[in-house]
């Protein structure tokens, strides 16, 4: 096929996948029946050797039945885009895949670029727009922390590092329980500090928590996310209820406000939360819910996806692919 690609998607492993919400197996199957390579990298399997950057890789040869051909070692410079889909936590074994990354050549477009992956924390991002978020601390100091539980009575404290709702509790009471809980916050498994989030709790979640898709910081679709009964986590993971959705002029003016920070700093994918009209994340990792939008707004949205994958490659590379033979230059020891 003329200007076949050549597309890495670095993934979690299959057994691992919620396949209600994931988004990479929708542009996988697509690409592939357009008659592109998709290739399967995982974590384990990614090395740097020397200055080249190099994956154990599996071509993907079908999505539904899932089918990989059999592994074989590559330099992912010879490869034209690359998709980071690994999820959260974002801990140092993260951090130090965003490391390896910063070798590949700059022809291998990077979905979304690794250094935004490593500079940027979804949870704190919202920050850099103050007035769009709602009353928030980030600390690892306890007495900080119930300070500011005292001064906003009702809140919630977030892991950093997290998703999917893991990890977020609500400290509304006030008991010795809670208080002990909510000071063991800022120390982790090994009762080491740790930085977390505490925002004032927003009662408007009762009716839904926004996901908006943006792609290159063009809106590209959303879906009201409603907690279960009795429940204030909107997470789809945590079994929130979808439904349709409109954008008020609130978010709308929030996402043009942020949307030039976004094209700056690589981040093609992006998905923008807003409980009551405030910013609370910005998901840069791994996000989801494209399956979710498209059943609620009755589109494709994952084929538009492609296709500005397909353009952003073709862009950047003004031809075909390399053929899987050569290589980048690299030095050797």
């Amino acid at each position: 096929m003329k200007d076949e690609r050549t597309i890495v998607f670095l993934m979690d492993s299959y057994k691992t996948l919620n396949l209600q919400t994931d988004t990479s197996l929708l542009l996988m199957e697509v690409l592939i029946e357009r008659g592109h390579r998709v290739l399967w990298l995982e974590p384990a399997q990614l090395t740097l050797q020397h200055d080249s950057v190099m994956g154990e890789v599996r071509a993907v040869r079908s999505v539904a039945p899932f089918e990989l051909a059999p592994m074989f070692a590559l330099a992912l410079d010879q490869c034209d885009g690359l998709l980071v889909r690994i999820d959260p936590p974002v801990d140092s074994y993260y951090f130090h895949i965003t490391y390896i990354l910063d070798y590949l050549c700059s022809s291998v477009v990077q979905f979304n670029d690794t250094a935004a992956l490593r500079n940027f924390n979804e949870k704190v991002l919202p920050l850099r727009w103050p007035e769009l978020a709602p009353p928030s601390l980030v600390t690892s100091d306890s007495a900080k922390l119930l300070s500011f539980r005292e001064k906003h009575q009702d809140i919630v404290v977030k892991p950093l590092d997290d998703c999917s709702g893991r990890g977020v509790t609500r400290y509304q009471q006030v008991d010795d329980l809670a208080l002990d809980n909510l000071t063991a916050e800022v120390l982790d498994t090994h009762q080491k500090p740790r930085f977390v989030m505490a925002q004032r709790f927003l009662p408007a979640v009762s009716q839904g928590d926004k996901r908006v898709f943006l792609l290159r910081g063009e809106v590209i679709g959303y879906v009201n996310r409603v907690p279960r009964q009795g429940q204030f986590l909107a997470n789809i993971h945590q079994g929130a209820l979808c439904e349709a959705t409109e954008l008020s002029e609130k978010e709308v003016a929030a996402i043009d406000k942020i949307v030039p920070f976004l094209r700056e700093n690589g981040l093609f994918f992006v998905g923008v939360d807003f409980i009551g009209g405030f910013l609370t994340e910005v998901n840069l990792t791994s996000p989801s819910a494209i399956r979710q939008i498209n059943q609620v707004m009755g589109e494709d949205v994952h084929l538009y996806m492609v296709d500005r994958i397909l353009s952003e490659i073709a862009e950047q590379n003004a031809g075909p692919s390399m053929p899987l033979w050569t290589c980048c230059v690299k030095s050797v020891a």
